[in-house]
């Protein structure tokens, strides 16, 4: 895929954005445009989902809940490959490993999980969240 152009010959690099499970469950419960969205906000972009995000989706998805459906509909998205799994580097608990990943990349973390943005934006890691069902920095 080719790179996003910023004018006057300069490029971007593809930011990495790290999911957590909230938000790949927000968005499969109520249905948004929110890769557009990202699309237009970042250019082109690297969807990754971490190993324990992905173990959270796997747990829930074995439930019974109403939950339960939506976190398997996330989880094939991950399967089918629209996502990269990416194995990650400690065995901490899916925030903190988000957590980290974000400050050690640099990458964005997709959430609506109240209590990790607080975390997150306190840290100064850019958060990108639903807002109105569409994305948004703020």
């Amino acid at each position: 895929m080719a790179p996003h152009r910023l004018g006057s010959g300069k490029v971007a690099r593809r930011r990495t954005v790290l999911f957590d499970t909230s938000f790949l469950i927000a968005v499969m419960e109520h249905p948004t445009p929110w890769r557009e969205d990202m699309l237009e906000r970042l250019g082109n972009f690297r969807p990754v989902v971490i190993r324990p995000v992905y173990e959270e989706l796997s747990r829930l998805a074995a439930g019974k809940t109403r939950g339960a459906r939506y976190a398997s509909l996330a989880k094939q998205m991950v399967d089918r490959g629209q996502m990269e799994l990416q194995d990650s580097v400690g065995d901490g608990p899916a925030d903190d490993e988000l957590m980290s990943r974000a400050l050690e990349e640099g990458a964005l973390v997709a959430t609506v999980d109240g209590a990790l943005i607080r975390q997150l934006s306190s840290s100064k890691v850019s958060v990108l969240r639903l807002s109105g069902g569409r994305v948004s920095d703020r």
